[in-house]
């Protein structure tokens, strides 16, 4: 029984992560595009290093054995191999950039890790002399520029390291070059600038988005009221979203206001609501002795303003959280 709650907790992880990656700061601002509108950033080296990673070590061993058998029958493995590049320990970060639409070519990708870039170089090389027109090696100033065109497909993608630690993989090469030069995030919106200053290395996963571009992709969406849903978002200037995987789970949720004087009038309001559901989760639990998890989850919520940001914030246990996976589904159905 012990065995299958913790099973259900790493699946409930995996899957927080990857529902992220899909939708995917550890990652210096300057490498990204000026009309940036939406960033998710995975911090795999931190996840690797977080307490609840030791505690779940061995399923975490199995998951790596099978994913390194995956790895070994993509064409690309003897690259990789060639490369001396490790994708599940030597990629330290992931960061996705978009300017909120929802077209494939507006995304802008930033890898962070370990890279031996004289035997990737000659890795690559050897690819470009043996995949034809699929991979062409050029250069701007000193820094090779790899430019991939995937068979039967428009679409060609640019990339470049910028160092040692810092891959950069773009759609377009003027993209490529702006993260080149450090001078790609000129006209940064201020709300993206703030909602950052919410977010930081050391978090697991984190997701930040203008109202303007959350509104973008709600529109058309299959969801129940999307004009409105679409139109409230529009009217906030935007969020973040933040885990971090620790002894516990911390999780965090950030509102940029129009200036400071509203995120503090925010944080008192919520703060209000705040008593109210801290109550509500009181008078359940005694009436359920089950849902005593929930009561402690809300005592660690608390508020509090940063500048133009409301940031709400709660930190739940691994044990708090396996205890409410396990009851909240039969009391969700009485």
């Amino acid at each position: 029984m012990a065995l299958s709650r913790r099973l259900g907790m790493a699946a409930l992880v995996v899957a927080l992560g990857a529902w992220l990656a899909a939708s995917a700061r550890a990652v210096d601002p300057k490498y990204l595009p000026g009309d940036t509108e939406i960033i998710i950033s995975i911090n795999f080296k931190q996840m690797r290093e977080s307490e609840i990673a030791k505690q779940y070590k061995e399923i975490l061993e199995q998951a790596r054995g099978a994913l390194e058998g995956q790895l070994q029958t993509i064409p690309a493995a003897k690259y990789l191999e060639k490369a001396g590049f490790d994708p599940i320990n030597d990629v330290h970060a992931i960061t996705v950039a978009s300017n909120g639409s929802k077209e494939v070519e507006n995304g802008f990708l930033v890898i962070e890790g370990k890279f031996n870039l004289e035997k990737i170089n000659a890795a690559l090389q050897e690819l470009e002399r043996e995949s034809g027109d699929v991979l062409k090696i050029s250069k701007i100033g000193a820094t090779k520029v790899y430019e991939l065109t995937p068979p039967q497909g428009n679409l060609k993608i640019y990339a470049a390291f910028v160092n040692n630690s810092t891959l950069v993989v773009c759609p377009t090469e003027a993209g490529l070059k702006g993260a080149l030069s450090g001078n790609n995030n000129r006209g940064m919106k201020e709300t993206i600038k703030a909602l950052l200053k919410t977010t930081s290395s050391k978090q697991s996963i984190s997701f930040l988005a203008t109202g303007n571009a959350l509104s973008k992709l709600t529109e058309n969406a299959p969801i129940p009221n999307g004009e409105v849903v679409a139109g409230a978002l529009q009217n906030l200037d935007g969020i973040s979203i933040a885990i971090t995987l620790a002894k516990d789970i911390q999780f965090q949720l950030g509102i940029n206001a129009k200036d400071e004087e509203t995120a503090k009038d925010l944080a008192q309001k919520a703060n209000v609501a705040l008593l109210f559901v801290k109550t509500l989760a009181t008078q359940k639990a005694k009436e359920n002795e089950e849902l005593q998890p929930l009561v402690e989850i809300t005592k660690t919520l608390r508020v509090s303003n940063d500048g133009a940001n409301m940031v709400l914030r709660a930190d739940v246990s691994v044990e708090n959280l396996e205890k409410l996976i396990k009851v909240l589904p039969k009391n969700f159905n009485r």
